[in-house]
């Protein structure tokens, strides 16, 4: 009669990948869960623990870096490849930016899977230029999600003046520089349009104002 040790099943690479990927386990988690069952002889003798350190190799060929930026040049490759079925009706662009980064990220509606990061650069603003590089290399022409953002942000995106504004709103056209009806006056005409050169817009519009949205 075989001994138990020889007919028992050890766990291959592609197995233990499952429930980590399905247990959503961090690299140090995985590595850890991978050394104990090593060390509990449950492991087949091809598997290399250190294989976890380098689970993003398989993903590296849908990024892209072009200067200081790094993005996902194959959004509906990457969905496939992490098992999510990409419908662009069902996510949402969220763009950000702080003192040391700007990143652009699919957030999905319902919150019922996770975000995925399309867009990363250290010590970059929001510029016109950065925010319709972006839109260009995810390509948002293709996917029409909708963008959700700060006031600050959907107005560059809508190519309006960044500063010493009069016509500070694309929402309506609130004038700033009348002090005396700022709070006599509740109800502003709404705004008509976005022309380069008229009451404070600069540039063209990236995108129509029906798909900017604001955080809740």
């Amino acid at each position: 009669m075989p001994s138990t040790e020889s007919s028992s099943h050890k766990i291959t690479e592609g197995e233990l990948n499952d429930p980590i990927r399905d247990l959503e386990l961090p690299k140090n988690k995985a590595e850890l869960l991978a050394s104990v069952l090593q060390q509990w002889n449950l492991l087949h003798h091809s598997v290399k623990v250190t294989v976890f350190c380098t689970r993003n190799q398989g993903f590296e060929h849908f990024f892209k870096s072009v200067g200081y930026f790094t993005y996902y040049k194959d959004i509906d490759g990457l969905m496939d490849a992490v098992h999510m079925r990409h419908n662009p009706e069902k996510w949402r662009l969220f763009i950000d930016a702080s003192k040391t980064s700007l990143k652009a990220v699919l957030l999905h509606n319902g919150n019922k899977l996770p975000s995925i990061p399309v867009t990363y650069a250290p010590s970059t603003k929001e510029t016109y230029t950065t925010m319709n590089n972006i839109l260009v290399e995810v390509d948002y022409k293709k996917y029409q999600w909708e963008i959700y953002g700060n006031f600050k942000l959907i107005a560059v995106l809508l190519g309006l003046q960044a500063s010493y504004t009069k016509y500070s709103r694309f929402l309506c056209e609130w004038d700033s520089h009348s002090r005396g009806t700022h709070y006599s006056r509740k109800h502003w005409p709404q705004g008509q349009s976005l022309t380069p050169g008229i009451k404070n817009v600069t540039h063209k519009p990236l995108e129509k104002p029906s798909k900017f949205c604001f955080p809740h």
